[in-house]
């Protein structure tokens, strides 16, 4: 059986914010959904070996996002080969058929995601899914365009499977990440980019912090049983550390003059990602500025539950976003 089920083991949310969505109206948009994950990495390597190029053919049609819409050539021909004959691949393949044996519960876990998303965003688009092996390309990792979804099952298959020590130029923090708990959480997290309106240029901490912290409460509408520490991927005992310093952390930000600030490398060790936030120490999780901008918006909700919580993901002015708000974390 497929291990894919979300573990729902980590702390729960301090203080619920968000309004309960109407259940019949999920349901009934549930009912028009339709949601089927593609094995691209499956139907590859049944292809029998003396007859790939005619095999690879047949699969046009259903995989033409990788295989493209002319003839295949032989260039191509020989290079899907060599991906087939490598051990590596070969390896990652059998791994993943053995964790992913049935991708039946991920596609409940993705319509039950989908169908808050046109809740919420009634034109919104459900994209084509697909699975294949990346041979642990981890620098790409979920992929996210033109209406699909792509998702290497290769990088999912546990944080201690013994591959992943092939990849000493990968964090630890980042390499806990590659279990099959965060399929769902990392996905949502790419396609937040389409949901959350930015600033196009450069600005201050406050714009980085908000705007981390809008797609992290896109996460949290999207996937709502699913627990903080996988919508904001640091160990338990980070995100109990990030609650019991927030009213530290903002005194810090605001007493440093960090707030207004638009120091690039400020910016980046404050909001962005990182195994813990150099300026608060080894027991930090990284990125604690996003995680504030997190309780800014969570704020927000339960300040104006009149407001659209759409209204807040394409609000662009963090300071009205703040303003507005009321934040005062409690000491």
């Amino acid at each position: 059986m497929m291990a894919v089920g979300l573990l729902f083991f980590a702390c729960n949310r301090k203080q619920k914010a968000l309004p309960t969505p109407d259940k019949s109206e999920v349901k009934e948009i549930q009912k028009q959904l339709q949601v089927r994950i593609k094995r691209y990495e499956q139907a590859l390597y049944r292809i029998p070996k003396d007859s790939l190029a005619s095999g690879l053919e047949k699969l046009q049609a259903e995989f033409a996002f990788f295989l493209g819409d002319n003839p295949v050539s032989e260039e191509n021909v020989q290079q899907i080969r060599q991906h087939l004959n490598d051990k590596y691949n070969k390896q990652l393949y059998e791994a993943v058929q053995k964790k992913f044996t049935d991708l039946t519960d991920l596609e409940n876990q993705f319509a039950d995601a989908f169908s808050l998303l046109r809740y919420y965003f009634p034109d919104a688009s459900v994209p084509q899914i697909y699975t294949f092996i990346s041979g642990l390309d981890y620098e790409h990792f979920i992929m996210y365009y033109l209406d699909t979804l792509l998702i290497p099952l290769d990088l999912f298959l546990g944080k201690d499977y013994k591959l992943y020590k092939q990849l000493p130029d990968v964090p630890q923090f980042v390499k806990r990440r590659f279990s099959p708990e965060y399929i769902l959480p990392s996905c949502f997290s790419e396609i937040s980019y389409k949901y959350v309106t930015s600033k196009q240029l450069q600005g201050t901490l406050l714009d980085a912090m908000v705007e981390e912290g809008k797609r992290l409460l896109f996460m949290e509408m999207i996937l709502p049983n699913v627990p903080d520490s996988l919508i904001f991927p640091f160990p338990q005992e980070k995100i109990a550390w990030a609650e019991q310093n927030e009213a530290n952390v903002w005194a810090y930000l605001i007493q440093n003059n960090l707030l207004y600030s638009k120091d690039k490398t400020a910016v980046r060790k404050l909001a962005y990602d990182a195994p813990f936030t150099s300026y608060f120490g080894n027991e930090s999780p990284g990125k604690i500025a996003a995680w504030v901008g997190w309780q800014i918006c969570r704020a927000w909700v339960r300040k104006n539950p009149q407001e659209k919580l759409t209204d807040l993901l394409q609000e662009t002015d963090a300071q009205k976003i703040l303003t507005e708000s009321k934040y005062k974390p409690q000491k």
